[in-house]
């Protein structure tokens, strides 16, 4: 059944609505400082930067974040990509530090 979008449908296609997530996101991993939510928050400006680049025909023609599960696939996709990215260059970083533990 296709209908007239909801509110909730127009929010999630909406750049402005991710860039708030991802604001909110970031402040909140701030005070926590767990370094979780810092790349999903990351991924939330991506996809208000993609919403934008798309409405503004940046990308040409293509339309990919055409439906709303279009836009929650990519964020979850893009989550998923940057936390795995952070958490290799973290344990990076720690494999370097010696322990005074290692005899």
């Amino acid at each position: 059944m296709i209908g007239v979008p909801s509110d909730a449908t127009m929010l999630l296609l909406s750049g402005e609505f991710w860039l708030i997530l991802g604001l909110i996101l970031i402040i909140i991993d701030i005070f926590l400082g767990s370094f979780f939510l810092l790349p999903i928050g990351v991924s939330a400006f991506i996809i208000a930067g993609l919403i934008y680049a798309q409405g503004q025909l940046w990308l040409g023609d293509v339309i990919f974040l055409e439906t709303w599960k279009d836009v929650l696939i990519w964020f979850s996709v893009l989550s998923v990509l940057s936390i795995g990215v952070v958490k290799y260059v973290f344990q990076k970083k720690a494999g370097k530090k010696q322990d005074i533990n290692n005899y």
